[in-house]
């Protein structure tokens, strides 16, 4: 049987309207708010492993249908999220390797197939100055071998970062017919919510004790505690275009990361926390009132987690922990590493620091402190490097300074502190990752208010 020129013009019209039918639903947020609640099902039930698979054959088949990648970053935030739940499982997803081609075709489908016009921005330079200092780490002091294993985090640090920023870059420098800001405070906004609902877990498995650490509640403190400082100020975002309800996430956010009994995330997520009231309370009218509001938030984060905060304080940041901590030690390694090697350091791959014989398989010899990471590990190319990106980065939150500017800008201070006491940024999935993509943001929002007819809308 033959088919008629009619016939297939009217097939190919029903399959271009069936594909953007699911592009739409895919962007949607319903569909984010679907995808999170199967998150926080997958962490109820304690099936992280399959979760990962259902979620990277989810992101997968966004790759091949749309052609924005936007929808593909809350399912890969939430998957980044739940899998802290599998400490030191090196062991059993090395097994799914076998389908990554899979997941590298299909990457390779979408940047292909849906390819934009290339375009850069100041933060790239930051980020190839962090590539050089990272390949020149060390130089000389590893075999081929040594770089062979540890590529994930050569490459993923370096021009595994600039390629993520090109690939990004040119997919989100185009225009939607919705609005960015509104659409990425939402999903980071959900991933947030999420990250509450481990601990929550957590917490429940363990019969509401608050005297288990959080390793034994079964999550990660401190990674899902960054998370969670990424995710904070979003709501604060949302709550000043008319969705004033969304910022109660906020203080929710700060007591789980209370409730995760992370040293870090007491500190620098109160921190963080006082940051956002600033931005809130300054950022709107009626300020007055909502100084009041931000009171209350912080007398329901103490009533809340005050017993967990307090047996943080006296158990876990007396001055014994502290200066008997590994980090403590590995401060003097760093400065022995740099008096050793000045300009280029001792690399990443150092395995002869304290950390090299407790560290996970698979895992970097971090400091789990930045600034010593890059003053032992990358000598002064490092902190040259390092200086420069911060340079820039700062630069691009406060050039034509408006409320999204700072939003992310916070967002961002969230994980620099972070990584002082822990690997954080070091970090490339998802941490350094989502800060190329803050970033990326930033630089698309003064590209548009370069354009007159946007500029009083993305200067709110």
């Amino acid at each position: 049987m033959q088919i008629t020129a009619q016939k297939k013009k009217e097939y190919a019209q029903f399959l271009a309207l069936l594909l953007k039918s699911a592009r739409e639903v895919f962007v949607s947020v319903p569909f984010m708010i679907s995808e999170t609640l199967l998150a926080i099902l997958v962490v109820a039930l304690a099936q992280e492993v399959f979760g990962a698979a259902v979620f990277v054959a989810l992101i997968s088949l966004q790759l091949l249908i749309c052609d924005d990648v936007l929808p593909t970053t809350l399912p890969f935030l939430l998957l980044c999220s739940f899998v802290t739940n599998c400490y030191d499982s090196f062991n059993t997803f090395i097994g799914y390797a076998v389908y990554a081609p899979i997941v590298v075709a299909c990457v390779v489908f979408h940047f292909v197939v849906y390819a934009k016009p290339m375009r850069t921005g100041e933060s790239v330079y930051g980020i190839v100055a962090v590539m050089v200092a990272i390949m020149l780490g060390g130089i000389g002091n590893f075999s081929i071998l040594e770089y062979a294993y540890g590529s994930y985090y050569i490459f993923g640090l370096g021009a595994g970062m600039v390629a993520a920023y090109y690939l990004m870059k040119s997919q989100f420098s185009v225009r939607r017919n919705y609005d960015i800001r509104i659409r990425f405070s939402i999903l980071m906004s959900l991933m947030g919510c999420l990250c509450v609902a481990i601990v929550l877990a957590g917490y429940l498995r363990n019969y509401f004790d608050a005297t288990y650490v959080a390793y034994v509640q079964g999550f990660s403190r401190n990674n899902i505690s960054t998370m969670l400082m990424f995710a904070m100020p979003f709501p604060l975002y949302l709550s000043g275009k008319g969705k004033q309800g969304w910022a109660a996430l906020t203080v929710v956010f700060v007591a789980a990361i209370c409730a995760t009994t992370s040293r870090g995330g007491l500190i620098f997520g109160g921190i963080e926390f006082l940051v956002c009231c600033a931005y809130w309370i300054f950022t709107g009218k009626r300020r007055f009132v909502r100084a009041l509001i931000c009171g209350a938030g912080m007398l329901f984060i103490l009533l809340c987690s005050g017993e967990v905060i307090q047996q943080v304080i006296e158990g876990r940041l007396s001055g014994d922990r502290v200066t008997g901590d590994i980090r403590y030690k590995m401060i003097w390694e760093a400065f022995a590493r740099f008096e050793e090697s000045p300009f280029f350091g001792s690399g990443i791959l150092d395995n002869t620091i304290s950390y090299g014989a407790s560290k996970k398989k698979g895992a970097m010899t971090w400091y789990h402190m930045m600034i010593p990471q890059i003053i032992g590990s990358m000598g002064l190319v490092g902190i040259a490097a390092y200086g420069f990106q911060a340079f820039m980065r700062a630069k691009a939150v406060f050039t034509k300074t408006s409320k999204w500017s700072l939003c992310l800008g916070i967002s961002y201070l969230g994980v620099l502190m972070m990584s002082q006491v822990n690997p954080g940024a070091c970090c490339p999935l998802p941490f350094e990752l989502l800060a190329v993509l803050l970033f990326i943001l930033q630089e698309r929002r003064l590209e548009e208010l370069s354009l007159p007819l946007a500029k009083e809308y993305w200067e709110r």
